[in-house]
């Protein structure tokens, strides 16, 4: 991934790297991409609980005080990071278990009015469903909406008001079963599609679905 840090970036090309006593340099080794400055630095960002912190086996990687400085066309050396040994050694071991099954639906609101109220619906929506499946607890399953275009990837963070006339929304059912995520991820979707708002000028269709059928199933992995 490291080729990212040239511009234009790819995942295809190779990167030269040269490593000095107190500095390396990078530089694209295909003529078409260029390392700057600006690009090698962004790189350093990337899958980072920390802006310039970056843990590793047995050691931190301080890169607070870092320079990056073009020492010619497409060249870019990089100074004073650090190196600090940990006082434990530590590796990193990724792995993926089924925990639960996944079924989600994509739609779009186009309705201003729908939009204007858009989290009260579907809270009502919701508790609908928990009220339906009140003999299931609630344990077994969770209930989650996306809003794509309003808040669909900051959530709740989100700084900005919603200005815009359509929102896509995505709402999945995670479940101890596939079985039990599709009928309650059914039960939501009939609810939000027909669900009477104050308001609304028509007695059905909430929701406008891309595809059929509406509904897709995949198994959610820890």
């Amino acid at each position: 991934m490291r080729r990212l840090c040239a511009e234009p970036g790819t995942t295809k090309d190779s990167i030269l790297g040269t490593i000095s006593d107190d500095s390396f340099t990078v530089q694209s080794l295909n003529p078409d991409r260029n390392c700057s400055p600006t690009s090698v630095a962004a790189h350093t960002f990337y899958e980072k609980e920390h802006p310039y912190i970056l843990h590793g086996p047995g050691f931190t990687l301080d890169l607070e005080h870092c320079r990056f400085e073009e020492v010619e066309k497409g060249v870019v050396r990089v100074t004073g990071s650090r190196f600090l040994p940990a006082e434990k050694y530590f590796i990193k071991l990724e792995g993926a278990r089924r925990v639960a099954y996944r079924t989600f639906v994509v739609a779009g609101i186009r309705d201003p009015i729908l939009i204007g109220k858009l989290e009260e619906v579907e809270d009502y929506v919701r508790n609908q469903a928990r009220e339906y499946y009140r003999e299931i607890p609630e344990s077994d399953y969770q209930i989650q909406f996306y809003n794509y275009g309003k808040n669909g990837v900051l959530g709740s963070k989100e700084p900005e008001s919603f200005t815009g006339h359509e929102i896509g929304v995505m709402f999945e059912v995670v479940a101890k079963t596939q079985e039990l995520a599709n009928s309650i991820c059914a039960t939501v979707r009939s609810t939000f599609l027909h669900y009477g708002y104050d308001g609304r000028k028509s007695t059905a269709g909430n929701l406008a679905f891309p595809f059929a059928p509406k509904r897709y199933r995949v198994r959610s992995c820890l």
